[in-house]
C-alpha cells in the first residue's frame, strides 16, 4: 500500500523539522510549509492526505488556511496545532472542519497517535462511501451494516408501526424485538415529544423525502435492577425518509442517534461561559462584602474586649460575630459556585457534618422536623468540609420551600458498596465504597418536567424574588467535584427525594473542624505595624484593633505609600500587615517590593478574596502568615504573636 502523504505547515522551522522527522520515522511521505502561502502553492500542487496546520502564523492565520483548503477539497482531514489552546479555539477549529486539535508541546506518542486516528478515520469514510453502493445491490450487505450501525434503525409501516429494528435499537434502548414489533411508534417516544415528531410520523401520513431531523426522546426499557427515573430517556436525533418499495409497499426509513452525551457536553460548555461571567462579578462581590464584614467585625471584637465574658452584653455580641462568621461562609458559598476559592480536603465523617447543618438550619426554621438515621459506623470521606455542609443546607432550604406549611425531613447516611455493573448507571466515575447521603421531605413534590431541570443554573420554580435557581446547581457541581452523584426522585403531591453519593474509605474518622470551637485568647504585644489597606473602613478598625492589642500602627492605603514608608522607616517596623487586592499596585508586587528593600520585614497576608494557593511563595505554610477576612481580634493577636515570634 502506498504511504499516506502528510502537509506540515508551522512558521517555526525547528518545530516543522521536528514533526517531520518523527513522522517519516512512521513511514509516512511528509511535504512541509512554514506560511499559508506556500502550504496553499504546496497542495495545489500535490494532493495530500492529512494536514497539519498551526493556528498562530504571521500573515495569514491557520483557520484562514483551512478555509481554503477544503474549498479545494471539502474531504481532506486536517489537525490543529497550537501551543495557546483554548476551549473557544478548539469548539472554532471543530466547527469550521477540523477533524482534531493538538496542543503544544505534545509527546511524539500523542502526534503518533492523532495522526493514525485522523488516518483510519478517512480509511473508513472512504470505505463507508464504496460500501453505500454495494449496499444497494445486496439485502444480505445491508442487513449485516444495518445491524452493526452505530445508530438505531428502525422501519415503519405507513400506519407508524414498527416493521424492523437494527441490534443498537436493542442494545441502548433494551426492547427485544418481540416486544416492539408491531407496536406504534409512540410506544417508545416520550409523551411530551411526540407531537414534536414530523408530520410524516402520525399515522396515515408520509413524510417528506429528505426531511431535516429533529431531536426527541426515547424511552428506555425499564429493567427490574433499574430504580433511576433519570434513566428512563435517551435524547435521539432523527431522520425519517419515505420510500416505495418495488412491488409498491411502503415504508419510512428512520435513522436515530444517541446524542444525549454530545447534548451534554453542549450544556457544560454554555454552563461554563455562564460561570465564567458569574466568577468575576462573584470576585467583587465577594471582595467588597467581607471588607462590610470586616468593619462589623472590628468593631464588635473591640466592644465585647472591654466587657466581662460571661455578661449579657458580650454574649449578644457573640451572637453578632456567629452572623458575621454566616455571611463570610455566603461569600465563601458564592466563590465555591464561581470556582473562585480555596477548598481544603480531609477525610472526615459525614454524620459531624450533617448534625452540625441540621443544628443550624434548625434553629431558624421551628415549622420543620428533622428526623435523623445516621449509620453508627459510617466510612470517612475526603471532602471540603464547608463544601458539604453548604450541600446539606442547600438541599434543608429546597425542602423547607417545597413544605410551606411546615413538614418532616428525614435524613438518612449509610455505607454503600456500588458494583462493577452499576456504577455508569449510577452516574458515577468508578465502582468501590461509597457513602451515601439521603435527604427526604414530605413536601409538594415534582412533575417530570421539573425534575429533568431541578440542577440547572438559574432554573427556579418560584416567583421572581423568590429564589435564583442557583442552590441545588451548586449542589450538584460541589458533588460531581467531589467524585460523587445526585440521584432525584419525586412525584406530585408525594414529597422529593434527594440522595448523593461520596467516594469513601473504611476509615473512622472523627474530624469536623466546623464542630470546633474558635480561640477566642487575645495575645497582647509590643511594636509598630504597618498596616496596607485600600479600604478606609478596614484601615479605621483594623488600626483600632491593632492599637487595643498594644501596638503602635501606622496605615497606609496603597502599595506604593508602603514601600514609601518602608524605605524610611524600615527598621523601625516590626510587622507588615498587607491586603493583597488592591487597585494599582497589588499585593504581590508589593510584598516583592518591600522584601527587596528590607529582606528581614515580616509579611502578614490579608484577603477577603484570594486563595491560599494564589500566594505561591510568599505563603509560608510554617507560619501561617495568612489572615482571611473578616477576622476576629482574637484571631488578629494570634497571626500577629505567631509571625513576629517564627518570622
Amino acid at each position: 500500500m502506498e504511504a499516506e502523504r502528510i502537509l506540515v505547515v508551522d512558521d517555526e522551522v525547528r518545530v516543522v523539522e521536528t514533526i517531520q522527522f518523527f513522522l517519516e520515522r512512521e513511514g509516512y511521505i511528509v511535504g512541509t510549509a512554514c506560511c499559508g502561502r506556500d502550504a496553499l502553492s504546496l497542495f495545489r500542487g500535490s494532493p495530500f492526505d492529512l494536514v497539519l496546520l498551526d493556528i498562530s502564523m504571521p500573515g495569514m492565520d491557520g483557520f484562514h488556511v483551512m478555509e481554503q483548503l477544503l474549498e479545494i477539497n471539502p474531504e481532506l482531514l486536517v489537525i490543529m496545532v497550537t501551543g495557546y489552546a483554548t476551549v473557544e479555539s478548539a469548539v472554532r477549529a471543530l466547527k469550521q472542519g477540523a477533524c482534531d486539535y493538538l496542543k503544544k508541546p505534545f509527546e511524539y506518542a500523542d502526534l503518533i497517535k492523532t495522526v493514525k486516528n485522523a488516518l483510519n478515520k478517512k480509511r473508513l469514510m472512504l470505505e463507508n462511501k464504496a460500501m453505500t453502493a454495494r449496499l444497494e445491490a445486496s439485502e444480505l450487505r445491508c442487513r449485516y451494516m444495518v445491524n452493526n450501525s452505530p445508530d438505531l434503525i428502525y422501519t415503519l409501516d405507513p400506519k407508524g408501526c414498527f416493521t424492523f429494528i437494527n441490534n443498537e435499537f436493542r442494545r441502548v434502548l433494551g426492547y427485544s424485538r418481540i416486544s416492539v414489533l408491531g407496536k406504534h411508534f409512540s410506544h417508545v417516544v416520550h409523551p411530551d415529544d411526540f407531537k414534536k415528531c414530523e408530520p410524516g410520523m402520525v399515522p396515515g401520513v408520509m413524510p417528506a423525502e429528505g426531511g431535516g431531523a429533529f431531536q426527541i426522546r426515547f424511552k428506555k426499557a425499564r429493567l427490574k435492577s433499574e430504580t433511576d427515573p433519570c434513566n428512563d430517556f435517551i435524547w435521539v436525533e432523527l431522520k425519517a425518509t419515505f420510500m416505495r418499495l418495488p412491488e409498491g409497499e411502503s415504508q419510512i426509513y428512520c435513522i436515530a442517534r444517541d446524542v444525549t452525551e454530545r447534548n451534554n457536553l453542549h450544556e457544560q460548555l454554555h454552563q461554563a461561559q455562564k460561570m465564567e461571567a458569574i466568577g468575576t462579578l462573584a470576585g467583587g462581590i465577594a471582595h467588597d462584602f467581607n471588607n462590610i464584614l470586616m468593619g462589623i467585625q472590628g468593631y464588635t471584637s473591640l466592644v465585647r474586649s472591654t466587657l466581662a465574658p460571661e455578661s449579657p452584653e458580650a454574649i449578644k455580641l457573640s451572637y453578632i460575630e456567629d452572623y458575621v462568621n454566616s455571611g463570610s461562609d455566603m461569600t465563601r458559598q458564592l466563590l465555591g459556585f464561581a470556582q473562585k476559592n480555596d477548598h481544603e480536603l480531609n477525610f472526615v465523617n459525614i454524620n459531624y457534618i450533617l448534625k452540625m447543618s441540621a443544628k443550624m438550619f434548625g434553629r431558624t426554621k421551628k415549622d420543620i422536623t428533622i428526623h435523623q438515621n445516621l449509620e453508627k459506623k459510617l466510612w470517612s470521606c475526603e471532602v471540603d468540609e464547608g463544601q458539604v455542609q453548604q450541600v446539606l443546607l442547600n438541599l434543608y432550604v429546597n425542602a423547607w420551600q417545597a413544605m410551606p406549611s411546615g413538614g418532616r425531613i428525614y435524613i438518612k447516611t449509610e455505607n454503600l458498596i456500588v458494583p462493577e455493573l452499576k456504577y455508569k448507571a449510577l452516574g458515577l466515575k468508578k465502582s468501590g465504597k461509597y457513602v451515601r447521603v439521603s435527604v427526604v421531605d414530605t413536601g409538594l413534590g415534582m412533575d417530570s418536567k421539573t425534575m429533568e431541570r431541578i440542577f440547572d443554573p438559574f432554573f427556579t420554580t418560584k416567583e421572581m424574588g423568590g429564589g435564583t435557581g442557583l442552590g441545588l446547581a451548586t449542589a450538584y457541581g460541589i458533588i460531581k467535584g467531589h467524585g460523587g452523584t445526585f440521584r432525584v426522585l419525586s412525584k406530585k403531591g408525594e414529597g422529593s427525594s434527594f440522595a448523593f453519593y461520596l467516594p469513601a474509605k473504611e476509615l473512622q474518622s472523627n474530624r469536623c473542624s466546623l464542630d470546633g470551637k474558635k480561640s477566642e485568647v487575645i495575645i497582647n504585644g509590643k511594636g509598630c505595624v504597618l498596616l496596607v489597606d485600600d479600604e478606609e473602613n478596614v484601615l479605621e478598625v483594623c488600626s483600632e484593633m491593632i492599637e487595643s492589642l498594644g501596638y503602635s500602627v501606622r496605615a497606609v492605603g496603597n502599595g506604593r505609600d508602603a514601600i514609601e514608608f518602608v524605605k524610611k522607616n524600615g527598621k523601625n517596623i516590626d510587622l507588615v500587615i498587607l491586603d493583597m487586592v488592591m487597585p494599582g499596585m497589588n499585593g504581590f508586587e508589593t510584598y516583592q517590593r518591600i522584601k527587596t528593600i528590607q529582606p528581614e520585614t515580616k509579611v502578614l497576608l490579608s484577603s477577603g478574596y484570594s486563595k491560599i494557593e494564589d500566594l505561591g511563595e510568599i505563603f509560608d505554610s510554617t507560619l501561617g502568615n495568612f489572615i482571611p477576612k473578616p477576622y476576629s481580634m482574637a484571631l488578629l493577636s494570634e497571626k500577629i504573636n505567631r509571625v513576629c515570634a517564627l518570622g
